[in-house]
This record gives structure tokens, sequence and C-alpha cells, in this order.
């Protein structure tokens, strides 16, 4: 099969199993309330289904089609699966804070001991640097630090995928730009189309929310593409915003707590207006930081639209810096 024929059937695949999980969800009764909008929808709550589903095809087709290896094969579904396996825990037992830390860990274990990464990233200037003993500890650092940082920018319609979805798009770009064939960028290709076919059910106005499971699942592609594409460098600059947002959380609340338990960063009014939290004890948010600029609040639609903007400029100024500072 030749590789956009896998890569449609990969996005069929995630676009077919989202429909089905919306379905399957409604009748089940798995729903959550949109908060952000005055009507308070009900929405299905776990989008981690679609995603795996489409990760899973893709990954399996470019090993039935002789373009990745069975090492490769190993090391990304075995990533997936146990991010997935995190998520959905999460969903269904709301894992406390520190195991979500300590389990997002978990799915960096099969790179690691398939060792499936190079140790050498690329650094301005410098060029690939050796540091064998240091870079097994920065990627577990990074699988669970992105995990859990795509769950705490998951807070409205369509503003994880596409955060993602923008730092693998650019992601590409700078490869093929600085000499990768196409063909070497498969499994990312594959990635992008599961999170674009996925991402039009989760956008605004969402259709499914993603639930932790397809936030961990979102979460995990960064750390996996990163390593594997050698991208670190640009991966690290692109998530500027999910730092940002993670950095500014974890400090204004003083720790890691369970969002539950933290009052909420903005307000919604009956306009349906959302608009910065004025209690000095709410935590500081990208949401917030953006919405503290608008003296009359922003709809949903506004917000969204300023966010992922934000995210698509992010990626696009990271590219161009890590190309303008000689990545090869």
């Amino acid at each position: 099969m030749e590789w956009p024929y896998i890569l449609a059937a990969t996005a069929l695949v995630t676009a077919l199993a989202t429909v089905f999980s919306i379905f399957a969800e409604k009748r089940l009764g798995i729903l959550c309330t949109d908060v952000h909008k005055v009507s308070k929808p009900k929405i299905p709550c776990i989008g981690g289904f679609g995603v795996l589903a489409g990760l899973v095809t893709g990954f399996l087709l470019l090993f039935a089609n002789g373009y990745i290896d069975s090492a490769q094969l190993e090391t990304l579904l075995s990533s997936v699966l146990i991010s997935f396996a995190i998520g959905l825990a999460d969903d269904l037992l709301d894992l406390k804070s520190r195991w979500k830390i300590v389990l997002g860990l978990a799915p960096a274990l099969p790179i690691l001991l398939l060792q499936a990464y190079y140790p050498r990233p690329w650094i301005p200037v410098a060029g690939y640097i050796r540091i064998s003993t240091l870079y097994p500890l920065l990627l577990l650092a990074a699988f669970t630090v992105y995990q859990n940082g795509a769950n705490m920018i998951d807070t409205h319609n369509g503003t994880l995928p596409i955060f993602v979805l923008s730092t693998h798009i650019f992601a590409l770009a700078t490869k093929l730009l600085t000499g990768s064939d196409t063909e070497s960028c498969l499994p990312l290709l594959t990635v992008i189309a599961t999170i674009l076919a996925y991402a039009i059910f989760n956008v605004y106005p969402a259709k499914i929310f993603n639930g932790n499971t397809g936030a961990f699942l979102l979460g995990v592609t960064i750390p996996l593409m990163l390593a594997m594409y050698r991208l670190e460098l640009y991966y690290i600059m692109a998530s500027t915003p999910m730092f940002i947002n993670g950095f500014y959380y974890i400090v204004s609340v003083k720790g890691f707590l369970q969002k539950e338990s933290v009052k909420r960063p903005t307000q919604l009014d009956e306009k349906g207006c959302i608009h910065a939290s004025k209690d000095p004890s709410a935590p500081i948010t990208l949401v917030r930081l953006v919405t503290g600029f608008a003296k009359n609040g922003l709809n949903e639609k506004e917000l969204v639209t300023a966010l992922y903007t934000i995210f698509i400029l992010s990626s696009l100024i990271s590219a161009t810096l890590t190309i303008v500072l000689g990545y090869r």
C-alpha cells in the first residue's frame, strides 16, 4: 500500500472511531457538562478511543508495508498503549496528581529499553552534542511533563489538539526543509493525520471532549516525535505556551493540586462572555492571562481563536528559528 493511502486510512479510522465513541458515550450516559457555554450542553467525555484507533492503525500499516521496522513499531505502539491506559485509569479512577506524574514516566520505558533514541540533541552553534548518561533522564522527564502539561492546557474546545497539531505540522516542515525525505517522516505524518481527523470533532463547538485519556495520548506524541526526529530544541520552543500555562499554574497554587480543589481561573457571565477571575487565590493560567487583556471579556469562540493563533505562531516562530540557527 502506498503511503498516501495509509494516511487516508489512518484518518478515516480515526474519524469513524470518534463518531462511534460519540454515539456509544451518549447511549451509555458518559457525558460531561460544557461549563463554558451558557446552555451547559452535555458532551461525550472520552475522545481517546478515536485517537488510539488512528495511531494504532497507522503504525501497523506503516510496518506492514515496510516503512518502519519492528523496533520502531514496538516503541510506538507500546508508548501510546501505556499512555492510553494511564489516561483511561485517570478518567475512571480520578488519579491523584502525584500518581499522574509518576505514571507519566512509564510511556518512556519502551523507547529507553529498546534504545530507540539518539543521545545527541542538536544545539545551535555546537551542533549535535553527546549526553549519553543525561539524555535518558531528560527523556523520562519529557514524557511526564508533556502528558501532564497537555492535560493542563486542555481547557477549552480544541485547545489541546490544535496545540499538538501545530507543533507536529511545523516539525514536519522543519524536517522537510532541512533535507529529510517524505518517507522518513511517515510516523510523524501518521500522527498528524490522526490528530487532524480527530480535531474536527473537538474544535469549537466540541462534539466530544478529550478526557484524560485523549489528553495523555495527544501529549505523548510530542516526546515520541521529539526523540525519533531529534528535534528537541524545536519542540521545546514550540511548547512555550504549555510551559507558561503549567509554570504559572503550579506557582500560583503552590504545588500540584487536583483541579477540582482549586478555584476557577475564569468566570462565565450570563451573556456567555469569559472573564479573568479577580480572585487573587484563583490559579494563573494561559487562559486567565489572555482573557485579562479583554476589558469586556471574550466569548468562547473569540477565546479559542486567540489561543489557536498563539499556538500556531509559537510553532511557526520556533520552526523558523530552528532553521535559521542552522539545524540539519
